[in-house]
């Protein structure tokens, strides 16, 4: 059977490891000298070698022929673990198996001796996915743990461990591989695999993979299968749907000389041929920080990057300019990022870049034409009000009215958030939240009904982290996502319960909001208890609903962007 060439490659001894020389030092010096220690906790980006390095050192300790840290691979324990056979390398994927009955009957199992070898050792994959219950019952085992166990806790996201288990155990950060050590692994991989590519296309996968020799290995094992003969280039752009320097210049070019209808007739020609748009964009912000870097640091050499690329833009550009562009772009990939036509917000950054200044004439469909217009109509509407614009006096005085009203409904939402985020950790149900992240799909029949379309598109761009028997909480990415829901709560909540069969009550918070209420209710300082909804909570709703009757901020928020065909 064809086994994958990141799978094949994978380090068996510390000295194979690549990129990682401090922690590989660190743990050949402990086992040298026999120091141990009962817990460690492997954190850092994917594909930087977490787990390959909790296997060596797990294969490492239980070698019968050990020579100071190098396992000889030819031993009964060695072999066993090698072929994945072995009963004292116990492997969890937290992600699957992050409930308290798992973590207890790790507990009721580790007393037991090792079969074969000197340790029994435990490697908790994605740990950051065990529940608040499941830390628990780790924790006194973690604290005091027999002298022939050894925990390997490795995961992606530190920060979602509690303090109680992060202090129990010793800490390596794996940082991103850098560029020399990749490319020299890969082209060992070539001369081993019989892999023919050129060097630039060797660079450009290295450069794509950000510092993941899993990503890094899986893209050269693409590449190598698409290419007839020898890896080029244009084969790695064409996988990654990115585009070769000479096509990014001529789309960086257009976007300074303000060429709006070429940039759109570029589009055009990369939706064709299926480019990722959201790598394009990070590309362009790559780009231009090139730009910049050589347009200040004359003198800066990198042998990754060839300085002819972007001479040509360091005397026609402006250094603020080359700034306030990253910074739009960058708020558009954000965007781009969550919503499910990126192309669309493209359009619209490319519009906004450029639309300030005079441009050329544009050769686009009707539905592009709709967005331009809709633009120029804001532009009008934004000229007419300061044409009569009233009083200052008088409309500061609104204002500061306007304002008041609005502290006081942001005052009494927050009440509202906080009050049914705690009535939901008062009684969490992990069943309830599982069934409600299935039905929501329900909410798909409604994508065509005109009635409903808006709210089931706004219910699927949400998460669902926690629910209760009477409460679900919505996270969004978005701000404005999230005001908008609340803003016209009562009618979703109608349409859930039409959809669920079932009274809940609802809340949306932004990531931020989410974190912080996650992050309470993990550290255990808060006792949840289930408290009844204020007259005034349900008087602010009431009036959210009328006032949203002549001003609705579902159509404002999706009107020009979406179209259903009933």
């Amino acid at each position: 059977m064809y086994q994958s060439l990141y799978r094949k490659y994978r380090p068996q001894t510390l000295e194979e490891v690549v990129g990682q020389k401090v922690i590989i030092k660190i743990l050949k010096n402990e086992i040298a000298s026999n120091k141990i220690t009962h817990a460690y906790l492997f954190t850092g980006p994917r594909g930087t070698g977490k787990t390959s390095v909790a296997k060596v050192l797990a294969k490492t300790v239980n070698c019968i022929n050990l020579k100071e840290y190098e396992p000889c691979n030819k031993c009964v324990n060695c072999t066993q673990i090698i072929q994945k056979q072995s009963v004292d390398i116990v492997e969890i994927d937290a992600a699957s198996n992050n409930g308290v009955d798992e973590i207890r009957e790790l507990k009721s199992k580790v007393s037991l001796v090792p079969s074969i070898g000197k340790y029994k050792i435990y490697i908790i994959d994605e740990v950051h996915m065990l529940t608040i219950g499941a830390f628990n019952a780790l924790l006194k085992t973690l604290e005091e743990p027999p002298s022939h166990i050894i925990f390997i806790l490795a995961t992606t996201e530190p920060h979602k461990i509690p303090e109680t288990i992060l202090s129990r155990c010793q800490k390596f950060e794996f940082k991103r591989i850098d560029e020399k050590s990749m490319s020299q692994r890969l082209k060992y991989i070539c001369e081993k695999e019989a892999i023919s590519i050129e060097e630039d296309a060797l660079e450009e996968i290295v450069r794509f993979s950000s510092g993941g020799m899993r990503d890094a290995i899986s893209m050269l094992e693409q590449s190598s299968v698409y290419s007839e003969n020898k890896i080029t280039i244009a084969d790695v752009n064409e996988i990654n749907g990115t585009l070769p320097h000479n096509q990014m210049r001529e789309l960086i070019d257009s976007i300074i000389e303000k060429d709006l209808s070429k940039i759109f007739l570029l589009l055009d020609d990369y939706d064709n041929n299926g480019k990722n748009l959201i790598k394009l964009v990070e590309e362009i912000i790559k780009f231009i920080k090139n730009v910049i870097i050589y347009k200040n640091i004359p003198t800066y050499s990198n042998n990754n990057i060839s300085r002819e690329i972007y001479n040509e833009f360091i005397d026609k550009t402006d250094t603020n300019e080359l700034f306030k562009m990253i910074l739009v772009i960058n708020n558009s990939l954000n965007e781009m990022k969550n919503f499910n036509n990126p192309r669309l917000v493209f359009e619209l950054l490319m519009v906004s870049l450029i639309r300030n200044d005079e441009v050329k004439p544009i050769s686009i469909n009707q539905n592009q034409k709709k967005e331009l217009q809709n633009i120029k109509n804001q532009e009008k509407v934004k000229e007419t009000e300061i044409e009569k614009q009233p009083d200052v006096k008088e409309e500061t005085k609104k204002s500061q009215n306007q304002k008041t009203i609005t502290d006081k409904d942001d005052e009494e939402l927050s009440k509202l958030k906080k009050l049914r985020v705690n009535n939901t950790f008062s009684k969490p149900s992990k069943t309830i939240l599982n069934k409600l992240k299935n039905e929501i799909e329900k909410a798909r029949d409604y994508i065509l009904d005109k009635n409903y379309n808006k709210i089931a598109s706004i219910l699927l761009d949400a998460k669902i982290p926690a629910a209760s028997a009477e409460n679900i909480i919505f996270v969004y990415s978005s701000d404005s996502m999230e005001k908008t829901f609340n803003n016209n709560i009562l009618a979703i909540e109608q349409f859930i319960n039409k959809i669920f069969g079932h009274n809940y009550k609802i809340i949306a918070l932004n990531k931020e909001e989410w974190n912080f209420h996650r992050k309470e209710f993990k550290s255990k300082t808060i006792t949840y208890i289930y408290k009844e909804e204020t007259p005034k909570m349900l008087e602010y709703l009431t009036k959210q609903t009328e006032s949203n009757k002549n001003n609705d901020e579902i159509h404002s928020l999706f009107g020009n962007i979406i179209e259903y065909n009933n």
